[in-house]
C-alpha cells in the first residue's frame, strides 16, 4: 500500500513535526493534545477574568464618586452580572473538577 502524503500547500503541514513529509498518527494526536491543552488555557483565563471583573466592580460601586440613587437604580442589573460571572467560574470549576475524575470511579 502506497504511503500517503500532504500536498505542498496544505494547510496540515504544520502538523508534521519531524518533516518527513508524512503526518503520522502520534503527530495528529500531537496536535489533538495540544488543540485540548488551548482550549483549557483559554476557559482558564475566562474564568479568571469573571473573577476579577467581580472584585473590580465591587470596588468601584463602593467608592464614594457614585451617588446612591444611581446605585439603587442599578442594583437589578448588579445582581445579574454577579450571577452571570459566578456562573461562568462555577463551570469551569465543576467542569475542571469532573474531567480529572473522569474515569476515577
Amino acid at each position: 500500500m502506497a504511503q500517503k502524503k500532504l500536498q505542498d500547500d496544505s494547510k496540515h503541514n504544520e502538523l508534521d513535526v519531524d518533516g518527513d513529509g508524512v503526518v503520522s498518527d502520534q503527530e495528529l494526536a500531537l496536535a489533538e493534545v495540544l488543540d485540548r491543552h488551548e482550549k483549557a488555557d483559554a476557559q482558564r483565563r475566562m474564568a479568571w477574568v469573571a473573577m476579577i471583573s467581580m472584585l473590580v466592580f465591587t470596588a468601584l460601586v463602593f467608592l464614594p464618586i457614585f451617588p446612591d440613587t444611581r446605585i439603587k437604580a442599578l442594583s437589578d442589573l448588579f445582581g445579574l452580572f454577579y450571577i452571570g460571572q459566578a456562573g461562568v467560574v462555577g463551570a469551569y470549576m465543576g467542569m475542571t473538577a469532573y474531567m480529572s475524575n473522569n474515569g476515577k470511579r
